[in-house]
């Protein structure tokens, strides 16, 4: 049987907190017991949610904040559907205010603005204060690079009084049964590419309970990827939000990182804020991502399908560092993603490039790699700057000639630059070709040089 990895349950740093509902107070005392946030949560507002303009909020309601979609928690601690609480606005009963919050649910500067709820129907697992607050108290801490595993319990099951599941979806039986099953997984894959749209959504449906399990499994984590290439809209938005406060468990695992590359790939942009906030507070911030033998992937995933605003933390971070990123053996190929996919941002690399030291990286086994990315795919300024950098440094042409990773990039000068610079790159070469054939790389570079001055010198005669 395979390795299986575990899974905690907690939160990712940066996800919203549970919320702790205390029970109705035992006595008359207006102060007898104030409601307050778990010590862990401490400076974070305590954000009471209002419904909807044709909704109220029974006596005893209270809107949990944070979540895309409305769950409510009575005075017992237990989550309840908003759905089953939808009923006309009564006017002797005024709803509560409702706090307002940014794009991330997090408190706005600004009053007055509205929040708009979504109301889709979500089942969420009933727990009281106390089971709450347990969970809070047995958070353990997760550090980078850590192995996340499966529960040992499986999630509960939807049940299908709860829920308009028809009657094929509801006879696939037990979901749970995908987390030890390989054929049934693959059953319901096969399954979700033969169904229409409103079947795939109740497919869906039917899966939430697992669907973070299945993300960590070695055969459902290609289930959970098919169910988001195959699905659009309100779907994938609700099989995504299974993953909220999991994006960092997602990156540090070699089966749910592609899940994380999955939903980037096929959601728009706006969907995928979340896993930009939860990442922002990984360990070592944007850098920290870019390192990680996983996170580079995400980074890169990011960088291709995002536009510039939301990307431009990743770039200030990698620009921040570009000497220690361009040598690593993650981090390097985030570099070349942002010369290759953020062309507004190419110009701040190279500069960055060059502060550090062109000649330098140049001959570095893995920073060469951005030295070359850079001359290749930079505009025409960039490249002059580049090649200036390098001429500038008496010496400098030669060594990288002579140097195993340098001469690549010597190689690619040769064949690139006209003009005054290419005249540059031959004299200096061709005044150092007796030293330029004491190495291997060298000779190969004086070949080449030997053969451009035959070709001006016949061109003049």
């Amino acid at each position: 049987m395979p390795r299986q990895e575990s899974l905690g349950d907690y939160p990712s740093p940066g996800a919203t907190p549970k919320a702790y509902v205390p029970p109705p107070p035992a006595t008359n005392e207006p102060n007898h017991h104030i409601p307050q946030w778990y010590p862990s949560c401490e400076g974070m507002p305590q954000l009471v949610q209002a419904p909807p303009g044709n909704m109220y909020c029974p006596p005893g309601v209270t809107m949990v904040p944070g979540f895309p979609y409305p769950w409510i928690v009575d005075q017992t601690g237990q989550f309840l559907q908003y759905s089953q609480y939808q009923c006309p606005m009564s006017h002797s009963q005024p709803a509560p205010r409702a706090t307002a919050t940014n794009r991330f649910h997090m408190p706005c500067a600004q009053e007055g603005d509205t929040i708009q709820e979504e109301t889709h129907s979500v089942v969420a697992p009933s727990k009281n204060a106390s089971q709450v607050n347990a969970e809070i108290d047995a958070t353990p801490i997760v550090n980078q690079g850590e192995t996340c595993q499966m529960p040992e319990k499986a999630p509960e099951v939807l049940d299908a009084d709860d829920t308009d599941l028809p009657d094929n979806v509801i006879g696939l039986g037990d979901p749970c049964k995908m987390l030890t099953d390989p054929s049934f997984a693959s059953s319901v894959a096969d399954l979700l590419e033969k169904s229409g749209k409103e079947k795939r959504a109740a497919i869906v449906t039917w899966m939430q309970p697992v669907v973070l399990s299945l993300a960590f499994s070695a055969h459902g984590t290609h289930l959970i990827q098919k169910a988001l290439e195959l699905t659009g809209g309100e779907t994938q938005i609700m099989l995504s939000v299974c993953f909220h406060g999991r994006v960092r468990q997602l990156l540090t695992s070699h089966r749910g990182n592609h899940v994380l590359q999955k939903m980037i790939e096929m959601m728009p942009p706006y969907a995928t804020e979340f896993i930009f906030y939860e990442l922002s507070f990984f360990n070592g911030g944007w850098a920290g991502v870019a390192r990680h033998q996983f996170g580079c992937r995400v980074v890169q995933r990011l960088l291709e399908h995002c536009d510039a605003g939301l990307t431009a933390p990743i770039v200030a971070a990698v620009v921040a560092d570009i000497n220690t990123l361009s040598k690593d053996p993650f981090a390097n190929y985030v570099v070349q993603h942002i010369l290759e996919h953020a062309p507004a941002h190419q110009s701040e690399v190279v500069n960055a490039i060059i502060q550090v030291g062109v000649p330098v990286m140049a001959k570095h086994s893995v920073a060469s790699n951005i030295v070359e990315c850079a001359f290749e795919l930079s505009g025409p300024l960039d490249k002059q700057a580049l090649a200036e950098a390098i001429l500038s440094i008496p010496g400098a042409i030669v060594d990288m000639s002579c140097s195993r990773y340098g001469s690549f990039m010597v190689r690619q000068m040769l064949q690139t630059l006209q003009g005054t610079l290419r005249c540059m790159v031959l004299q200096q070469l061709g005044e150092a070709i007796p030293e330029l054939r004491k190495s291997k790389p060298g000779k190969q570079v004086a070949s080449k040089v030997k053969q451009a001055l035959a070709m001006i010198d016949a061109g003049s005669a």
